[in-house]
């Protein structure tokens, strides 16, 4: 039986590796069968041989016939099977996938092993965006003009061909609007150098100017509350005020005298949560009030800068009627870009969202993300979560750019740095690095595999035994990349190391804290109010709290080594006063009530009366 085995496996690999990896899979699965089943499966196999042109039938047939079967490793000259269960057959749908492509199975086992997300992208004839634009969030932790020097070149050397800059408040505004600028702005030599360095890496600038919604940094000032469509909230703008137009025409004009030279302005108006609710808008339609409110800013633009192209986000369009976009000539007004940065596109914007831009709009742009997605506090990006983003966007871009009259003008790969301006610190550019290098590279090359190994860890500086090693990233078990790309010296990655020490000291201190005040019955938050405990298990308990304390004391000042050169202090201490104080204030308040507990030698009887802090609630609920 073995010889007969080796025999059709050795005639089929001199037809071609792909048939040899067909045959060598069919044969395990007939070993496994009865021996009269085998013999006719055998010649059936042999009958489709006959033909390399029947590759797509072989893999056809593999797929019906490995249903209870999971490939798990393969290479030129062995194949492993194991059982699975039913619900694990989509892997078998990508096999054959793999198998229509003419790729030999090795490639999907390294893809697999890599723990690249699957989508349906033919490296042989990728969609490559034509612009390729990172996007700079800077309404938290702007980094020093030192940090661009070295991350403009690092992005174009990835494939960017420009930037897409949020200012907000740190813009520096002069006369009425001086005041809405944040005391760290970047000054007007700071802009003019940004610009300047973007420029010399062949950077295309794209100033983003919000003019509707995310408006926090200018209306929460008290000369700005008139403004404001809802009296207690800073959120959005009241778009029937004259005095609302003259604010965003100040806006406009002083960001653009700044960027004299660009060919698109974006204007945001995104999110705006609040519209239609105040005395001058509430008698008006929603989508008439957003298109109107377009038009009046497009006019102001245009004024002054009859030839910039105008960009705004899609989201508040999805749901306008396709006739209320063409009766207001939307499409001659501005180009829509559309943002999803979850893996399923279309859920977000079904092909319905689609068909109506398409009818509406030249021209459209897409948005992923490579940070600030998918968790308000989280301080380092999910790579893998964003790469599939990216890829998935690849494929719908391929699938909906020939409905547009001017195709899909490019892509923006988002990374923000707050969820508004009232929210804390997410991920930081530095320590996203290796997630947007993920991304942009897959942009770049319209697909992301193995083959681009060498430029993702040539981009990244990491060092040679980095590079010979395989796999050289494993997305499934390390999504953030601390163990791939730690050793690696990007411009930040101190910064990068940090978070990865951060979460290694987060979980210990979670535990010792969930332990400690929860778990075990001697320093609850009970004991404490009664200062009734047990002297020798509060020492127990307490043990590893020294330790932990000096190690986020520690932690602290390496944060502060590792942001030097890239952030000013005020990034420096706002980061570590939201990450790591905390834990230092909860480590020194348990120390000190471990202090107390352990000083106690005489114990009142029970039961114990009811705390200070219980009184209250115990009268409003009945106990006296």
């Amino acid at each position: 039986m073995n010889n007969y085995l080796q025999r059709l496996g050795l005639t089929a690999w001199r037809k071609k590796t792909t048939i040899l990896v067909a045959s060598g899979f069919l044969s395990l699965i007939i070993f496994g069968l009865q021996f009269s089943h085998l013999d006719n499966n055998s010649t059936n196999l042999n009958n489709l041989l006959q033909d390399e042109k029947d590759a797509e039938v072989v893999a056809e047939a593999l797929v019906k016939s490995i249903k209870n079967v999971k490939f798990i490793e393969a290479n030129k000259n062995k194949l492993v099977a194991t059982e699975i269960d039913p619900e694990s057959r989509q892997n078998d749908i990508n096999i054959k996938r793999e198998i229509k492509q003419d790729k030999p199975f090795e490639n999907i086992h390294l893809e697999q092993q890599l723990g690249i997300p699957f989508v349906n992208i033919d490296p042989k004839n990728p969609y490559i965006p034509k612009k390729r634009i990172v996007h700079l969030d800077l309404k938290g932790a702007p980094p020093l003009i030192s940090y661009f020097r070295r991350f403009f070149p690092l992005i174009q050397s990835m494939g960017a061909t420009g930037i897409l800059l949020e200012y907000e408040d740190m813009f520096p505004f002069s006369g009425h609007l001086k005041n809405i600028s944040a005391k760290n702005a970047y000054s007007v030599e700071n802009i003019k150098e940004i610009i300047n360095l973007a420029e010399n890496s062949q950077l295309e600038v794209i100033p983003l100017v919000q003019t509707f919604g995310h408006l926090e940094f200018a209306l929460k000032h008290a000369e700005f509350a008139n403004l404001r469509e809802v009296g207690g909230s800073p959120q959005a703008l009241c778009p029937s005020r004259k005095s609302s137009l003259d604010f965003i025409t100040q806006l406009i004009n002083q960001v653009m005298s700044l960027h004299p030279s660009v060919k698109y302005l974006h204007i945001g108006c995104d999110e705006v949560f609040q519209m239609g609710e105040c005395d001058l808008c509430r008698l008006e339609i929603h989508e008439n009030l957003f298109l109107k409110h377009i038009k009046n800013v497009v006019d102001i633009v245009r004024l002054k800068y009859p030839t910039l192209k105008i960009i705004v986000w899609d989201d508040m369009l999805r749901h306008i009627s396709q006739q209320s976009m063409l009766d207001a000539k939307l499409g001659e007004l501005v180009e829509p870009m559309v943002w999803v940065y979850a893996e399923d596109i279309y859920r977000f914007v079904q092909p319905t969202i689609w068909e109506k831009y398409s009818s509406v709009f030249a021209t459209a742009w897409s948005a992923s993300a490579f940070k600030g997605a998918f968790g308000e506090t989280m301080y380092v990006p999910n790579a893998r979560r964003h790469l599939e983003n990216t890829l998935r966007w690849l494929d719908t871009m391929a699938a909906q750019s020939t409905a547009f009259k001017n195709g899909i003008s490019g892509i923006a790969i988002t990374g923000w740095q707050r969820y508004d301006h009232f929210a804390v610190l997410c991920e930081l550019l530095p320590a996203s690095i290796p997630s947007l290098a993920l991304s942009l590279l897959a942009a770049t090359t319209g697909y992301f595999n193995s083959s681009l190994k060498d430029k993702f860890l040539k981009v990244l500086s990491c060092p040679e035994s980095v590079i010979d090693s395989t796999p050289f990233i494993t997305l499934e078990s390390d999504p953030f990349l601390w163990e791939k790309v730690s050793r690696c010296t990007f411009p930040g990655s101190p910064v990068f190391r940090l978070t990865n020490r951060f979460h290694n000291l987060e979980l210990e201190a979670n535990e010792f804290l969930d332990v400690t005040l929860k778990q075990k019955g001697w320093m609850t938050l009970y004991n404490v109010q009664h200062n009734y405990s047990l002297a020798l298990r509060v020492e127990e308990l307490t043990l590893d709290l020294p330790r932990l304390y000096h190690g986020m004391i520690s932690l602290a000042r390496t944060a502060v080594d590792a942001m030097n050169g890239i952030f000013d202090n005020y990034t420096k201490s706002e980061w570590i006063e939201q990450k790591i104080f905390p834990y230092i204030l909860q480590f020194e308040q348990i120390q000190n009530d471990s202090y107390v507990l352990k000083s106690v030698n005489h114990w009142p009887a029970r039961p114990l009366p009811i705390s200070k802090e219980m009184q209250k609630l115990a009268f409003n609920i009945g106990l006296h």
